[in-house]
């Protein structure tokens, strides 16, 4: 994965985001905002999200980021645990 902050792809993942609410592409969008230091933003839109897609692991590790920048460790432990069990195999929910 790139650390490099791409303008066209937020705004590409923003308008499908506006487009359909329930859309998976929450999850990249929330790593953007995370990586640009928009926390509370990526905040939103992960929780958001998860609440659409409960059953989305990448959206829970998305959450989970979020909870340890806001150093929020018991809440990214749970979202790892809930993770784990929809996706055993997913190296990132580990």
């Amino acid at each position: 994965m790139q650390d490099n902050i791409q303008p066209e792809l937020i705004e590409k993942y923003q308008i499908l985001l506006e487009k359909d609410p329930k859309s998976r592409v929450f999850a990249p969008l929330t790593e953007a905002y995370r990586k640009m230091g928009l926390i509370e933003e990526a905040f939103r839109i992960a929780v958001r999200g998860v609440q659409f897609n409960p059953n989305f692991s990448g959206g829970r590790i998305a959450l989970a980021k979020v909870f340890l920048d806001r150093d929020n460790i018991p809440a990214a432990i749970d979202e790892l645990q809930k993770a784990q069990e929809l996706s055993p195999d997913n190296i990132m929910a580990h």
